[in-house]
């Protein structure tokens, strides 16, 4: 069931989201080239409102976000980039995508695509005392998110405490997620965590370990990781050791997930 077929939540907006709203817009102003000073601000504006209206949802189930560890809440940052990101600590980074009332997709700037675990779209009307919670997406292959295609409220907090459990594994003394650690070597484990989950629940279950074995061997995750796999094993003997500790993750997976 997509989010057209649920209901969907209304977060007032008051005197504090419009407070700060207006704080933000005014400092990125001042950083603003001159030719686009009025458009920055109302982006700006528009994004706090939806980074906001996430935030508050988000306290009221019970979660800890962190408006100010955002890009979104940097004024030097949102001068030049279109950004709404929100940080949940311990499970990574979402994106508050604001739209209009009528709209059927999201556009999706390439930066608003970065070491993101899922995307909310936000919807406004014009007067902006409140916003509307559509539902969420967790991943983009494309720069647009069509309103059709979203889950649920309910799904999008089922999959932020997978993500939550997840992250607290990968993050423990336990063997086998030290030893991801080591082959992830610099990678962003939310993430990564948020493509396992992903792995988890749409791929095959016969072809789980190979889709997890190829996210080991995405871009530079050999640095530092020969103390684990070791310094003289070919690239076949290296596979079938990422193919094992794939298949050791995913059953340490199952046991959390389930």
């Amino acid at each position: 069931m997509n989010s057209t077929e649920a209901p969907r939540l209304t977060v007032p907006l008051g005197t504090e989201a419009h407070r700060l709203a207006k704080q933000l817009a005014t400092e990125t102003l001042s950083l603003a080239p001159a030719s686009t000073k009025r458009e920055v601000a109302k982006r700006v504006y528009l994004n706090t409102l939806a980074v906001y209206a996430v935030y508050s949802y988000l306290k009221w189930q019970a979660y800890e976000p962190q408006l100010e560890q955002g890009d979104s809440w940097q004024p030097i940052i949102c001068a030049r980039w279109d950004v709404a990101d929100l940080v949940l600590p311990g499970i990574g980074k979402l994106e508050c995508r604001p739209l209009w009332l009528g709209e059927s997709a999201i556009a999706l700037p390439l930066e608003a695509t970065e070491e993101r675990i899922g995307y909310v779209a936000v919807q406004f009307e014009e007067q902006l005392n409140s916003a509307k919670l559509l539902g969420f997406v967790p991943s983009v292959e494309a720069l647009e998110i069509q309103i059709a295609n979203l889950q649920t409220l309910d799904d999008f907090v089922d999959y932020l405490e997978r993500l939550e459990l997840a992250n607290s594994f990968l993050l423990s003394g336990d063997p086998v997620a030290v030893q991801v650690r080591d082959v992830l070597n610099t990678r962003s484990i939310a993430e990564i965590i948020a493509q396992l989950e992903q792995i988890y629940c749409n791929e095959p279950e016969d072809e789980r370990a190979y889709a997890v074995k190829d996210v080991f061997t995405g871009e530079g995750i050999y640095a530092g990781s020969d103390r684990e796999l070791g310094e003289d094993v070919d690239e076949g003997d290296r596979e079938i050791e990422l193919l094992e500790l794939a298949e050791e993750l995913l059953e340490k997976l199952r046991e959390i997930w389930s």
